[in-house]
Order: C-alpha cells, then sequence, then structure tokens
C-alpha cells in the first residue's frame, strides 16, 4: 500500500506531466490497466486507452496549456487535487472550431488508487465559463421549463 505522500505526488505528475506537458509515456507507470474515470463516459472508455485518448484530444484542442496547482489534499486511498487550467483553443473541440481564444479553468480532480497507482477518477470543472470565455456560449440564454412550454405559459 502506498503512503499519502506518495499520492500525493502522483496526483502532482498527472496534472504537471500529463496534462500540463502532454506525455503519454508516464501514463502505465501512473493508471491501473482498468483504470475508470467517472468524467468522461464512454467517449474515451476505460484502461490505459482512455487516458492516451484524453490527452491526444487535448493536445489537439489546446496549447499554451499551463496547470497552476492550488491545493493537493489526500486521505488513505484517495487524493484530490484543485488547479487551475490555463490554455488556448487551436483546434477542434466537440465540433467547435478553433477560435483562438484563450481561458482559465478552475478544476478538481478526485483519485482513488490501488497498489501505487490511479484506479479511478471524477471530476468537477467549470466548463460553462470556459466556453463564455472562447465566446461560443451567448451571454444570455432564456430558458423555459419544459412545463411551462407546453403549457403555453410564461414563465
Amino acid at each position: 500500500m502506498m503512503s499519502i505522500e506518495s499520492n500525493k505526488v502522483i496526483a502532482r505528475r498527472i496534472v504537471k506531466e500529463i496534462l500540463e506537458e502532454g506525455r503519454t509515456d508516464t501514463i502505465a507507470e501512473l493508471f491501473t490497466p482498468d483504470f475508470h474515470s467517472h468524467a468522461w463516459g464512454p467517449m474515451y472508455g476505460d484502461g490505459l486507452s482512455g487516458v492516451q485518448g484524453i490527452v491526444e484530444f487535448t493536445r489537439k484542442a489546446f496549447t499554451n496549456v499551463r496547470c497552476e496547482i492550488i491545493d493537493i489534499i489526500a486521505e488513505e486511498d484517495r487524493a484530490a487535487t484543485f488547479y487551475t487550467y490555463y490554455a488556448e483553443q487551436v483546434g477542434d473541440m466537440f465540433g467547435q472550431p478553433a477560435t483562438g481564444k484563450s481561458f482559465k479553468e478552475p478544476i478538481v480532480h478526485i483519485l482513488r488508487f490501488e497498489d501505487g497507482k490511479v484506479a479511478e477518477h471524477w471530476r468537477v470543472e467549470n466548463e460553462l465559463s470556459m466556453l463564455k470565455q472562447l465566446g461560443v456560449w451567448p451571454e444570455s440564454v432564456e430558458y423555459r421549463p419544459p412545463h411551462l412550454e407546453k403549457a403555453g405559459e410564461s414563465a
């Protein structure tokens, strides 16, 4: 069993080496073969190939990536990393063409460890803020609850 401090080191390495630098050579060292992310669902899949897929996607979509780690908190078999992700969108992002604009986004990753490697992952981020900074989300969106839309009532 790895120590809490070792888990914090791995959490830091994932942010700096994999997310910021785009390195894929350390994926097998840091993740279990049956790794599962609850954050990206079936889009990239499980295992090491899923991690590889998300790294390849982000490297094509973003450049000038910088991750500023604010805090890493660990307990037992889990570690949470809170950081700010800075980047410029230079490639396709889920059908959204490159904007050439920069953004910053606060992100929290929660990791569960098994035998010194990451086995599970959860993520919380403010994608709406990122989309607004990239200029691809309208400043104001009118929302009508579906139950009022059907009844012809006003909100």
